[in-house]
């Protein structure tokens, strides 16, 4: 407790002062030119009669390194390369350094530990851009891009510009207020870019012509005009960037935005594929090594027959798996070696369960039936989901064979561990790193549905002596939490070409605001970290690291440019308009980024994505409206579930899609007989 008190005093007296910081940073603005009054050429702040004389000498005297520019809290504006360090030996030449001080704080005065983000060489490339301006701003009349006209986000006057520094490609976007903040003092300014980024790239980030609520215009705060307007100052941190922010502002020359226009801007870079999938790929590769090259060694411990009447026969058991995890249970991480990658602890147990249609078996001979690898929804697990009617229904009608089992990480097991993480967010790594774990659980479940001496070898998957599974091709189905995952288990699965992601999206910062699912967590965060700009910030900083092990960060290798030891994959992403658990805005920025062409005539039209008309071989969004009731434009969830999430599924048009997409000659099919519009929502089965 007395350490507690201590941490939370000299947290409090931090904070004090940084604010203090901000307010004198915010009392004088710059006007676009001429000197600067307040300090000489060559007067430094180490002259006392200087720094009484000039307040923003204290940033000379923080003590720690703060991002100042935007001025209300050190890691704002977020991400800024203000906190990245050099590092010859990455691919970036950068390493992301937060000091442990500005971190945001928990109630009981808990910094996050920065330590597992200093292994990163860059930022996300599917970030939040945040800033503060705690005058507040009114979006329609600064006319910034809103959630329903990205596209107004490339227009030349554009108020908010995200730039890649290279290129000078502008990248499409839109910008909302964080209406969960309770007031515009603690508001944050948030742009979420509407398509992935580019990894291992440079951005450069521009906000002008912001009006307040009462109409005036928004003014830069002291220390980004001191820059913008090459006024001189005493303060040595502030003249240190000065070379640093001229390139900045010649970037944005380029680019015809002009520098005296400017409120804010900076810079930052992403990470590197090889800081993203370098460990996940480690797990895969060392794994598929220490297994050997036929199925993991498995366990039947129970058959039951006659389990429905569309399932001929459920069986269960485990399977051993390489085990790269400190500890088989939660609450664990990765076991890192000498090399920073994860190494092999010993084996442990994973689940399966697996069920077999009754038309495998129709007519006393098998009738060799397709394998599916599984994905379950959120929290859940594979045993408790691979029965559920929708894929009793598919498998039946079908002849699939569907083999599940768990996403741990962020499986029913998790649940606990998961709502102490919340607590304290410097233990989240251990959420991707089970996830990691998880997609090598995964692989080796399609070996064992594949491999001579996988199931087919025993007798609870043979029907009077003959073999059940069709080995010859693999496939992928998940939903929600699967159909998420799944982005992520596709681009690293050596042995899988075609899967169907249903009611997915991309990424987890983004989805959690706005999913139903998400509230009682958000209760739990909320209560733990009060501050709502340092909320703001934490969703951004997880996804840094939640990148490792789902789609954003991979994205950009599932249909093209495969991973290493990785063929390019051919996804069908089924969705469902005005999803209020996985909202559709994210599955939008997944379609965008994916490149994959949007399937017509459709009921959910894309800025920038090409519709096409099937049937045709390759990838594609196949929009279902159910008419569900549409969420808010705003960073909330819906007041209500509305069905949509479990409706899809249970289309007959969806089924048959499915079917004539996983095949070896698969293809993708509107079966709607035009847009796939249905006036009521069907039965609802459980995520």
């Amino acid at each position: 407790m007395e350490q507690n008190s201590a941490i939370v005093g000299r947290g409090k007296a931090m904070r004090a002062r940084f604010v203090a910081l901000a307010l004198l940073a915010a009392c004088a603005c710059g006007d676009g030119g001429g000197d600067d009054d307040d300090g000489a050429q060559g007067a430094s702040c180490a002259d006392p009669a200087v720094a009484a004389g000039e307040p923003l000498c204290a940033l000379d005297q923080a003590g720690v390194r703060c991002e100042f520019v935007n001025g209300e809290r050190c890691l704002l504006p977020y991400p800024s390369s203000y906190f990245l360090t050099p590092d010859p030996t990455t691919v970036t030449g950068w390493r992301v350094d937060y000091p442990r001080q500005i971190m945001p704080v928990n109630v009981n005065g808990v910094r996050i530990d920065p330590a597992e983000w200093s292994t990163l060489d860059g930022f996300s490339p599917g970030p939040i851009l945040i800033a503060s301006f705690p005058q507040g701003i009114d979006l329609a009349a600064s006319g910034t891009a809103p959630v329903n006209r990205v596209e107004r986000s490339l227009e030349a006057d554009s108020p908010t510009v995200l730039i890649d520094a290279g290129t000078g490609e502008r990248v499409l976007h839109f910008a909302e207020l964080d209406v969960q903040a309770p007031d515009d003092a603690r508001r944050a300014f948030l742009i979420r870019p509407a398509i992935r980024l580019r990894e291992a790239t440079r951005y450069v980030v521009a906000i002008r012509g912001l009006v307040d609520p009462a109409g005036r215009p928004v003014a830069a705060q002291r220390p980004f005009a001191i820059l913008r307007d090459r006024l001189s100052t005493p303060v040595a941190a502030i003249e240190n960037r000065r070379e640093h922010f001229e390139e900045i502002f010649s970037v944005l020359r380029r680019a015809g935005v002009e520098r005296n226009e400017l409120i804010l801007a900076w810079d930052f870079v992403t990470a590197s594929t090889e800081s993203i999938t370098t460990r996940a790929l480690a797990t895969r590769d060392r794994g598929l090594a220490a297994n050997g090259p036929g199925a993991p060694p498995f366990q039947v411990t129970s058959v039951e027959d006659e389990f429905s009447e569309r399932i001929f026969r459920r069986v269960r058991g485990t399977y051993t798996v390489p085990l790269f995890m400190r500890d088989a249970r939660p609450p664990t991480s990765f076991n890192l070696g000498a090399d920073g990658l994860p190494a092999q602890n010993g084996t442990a147990e994973a689940p399966f369960t697996v069920v077999i249609p009754r038309v495998a078996v129709e007519g006393g001979a098998p009738r060799r039936a397709r394998p599916i690898v599984y994905g379950h929804g959120l929290l859940g697990s594979g045993e408790g989901e691979v029965t559920a009617r929708n894929l009793q229904m598919l498998a039946n009608r079908f002849n699939f064979v569907l083999a599940a089992t768990n996403w741990i990480g962020m499986s029913g097991e998790d649940v606990g561990p998961i709502v102490q993480m919340i607590g304290d967010f410097s233990n989240f790594r251990i959420l991707p790193d089970r996830l990691q774990q998880a997609m090598l659980n995964f692989i080796l479940l399609g070996r064992l549905m594949t491999a001579p001496d996988g199931f087919n070898s025993h007798p609870a998957f043979q029907f009077d002596g003959v073999p059940i599974i069709d080995t010859h091709e693999l496939y992928y189905y998940g939903i929600s939490q699967g159909g998420i995952e799944g982005g992520a288990y596709m681009a690293l699965a050596p042995h899988t070409v075609r899967g169907v992601l249903g009611v997915p999206a991309a990424n987890y910062s983004l989805l959690l605001q706005r999913s139903i699912d998400f509230n009682t967590f958000q209760l739990v965060f909320n209560a733990n970290y009060l501050d709502p700009l340092d909320r703001a910030v934490i969703y951004p900083l997880l996804q840094q690291l939640w990148d490792r092990a789902e789609p954003q960060g991979y994205l950009s290798h599932l249909v093209a440019d495969p991973l290493p030891g990785t063929p390019a994959k051919k996804i069908l992403i089924q969705m469902g308009v005005n999803d209020s658990q996985v909202p559709d805005l994210g599955t939008g920025i997944q379609v965008r980024s994916l490149g994959i062409a949007n399937l017509a005539p459709t009921v959910f039209p894309l800025f920038g994505v090409e519709e096409r008309e099937g049937p045709f071989d390759g990838s594609a969004l196949a929009a279902y409206d159910v008419n569900g009731t549409a969420p808010p434009l705003t960073n909330t969830p819906p007041d209500s579930e509305n069905g949509v999430h479990g409706a899809v599924r249970l289309l007959d048009a969806a089924q048959l899609q499915i079917d004539a997409f996983l095949r070896p000659d698969g293809k993708v099919i509107n079966f709607c007989g035009g847009p796939c519009f249905f006036t009521g929502v069907p039965g609802v089965e459980e995520r």
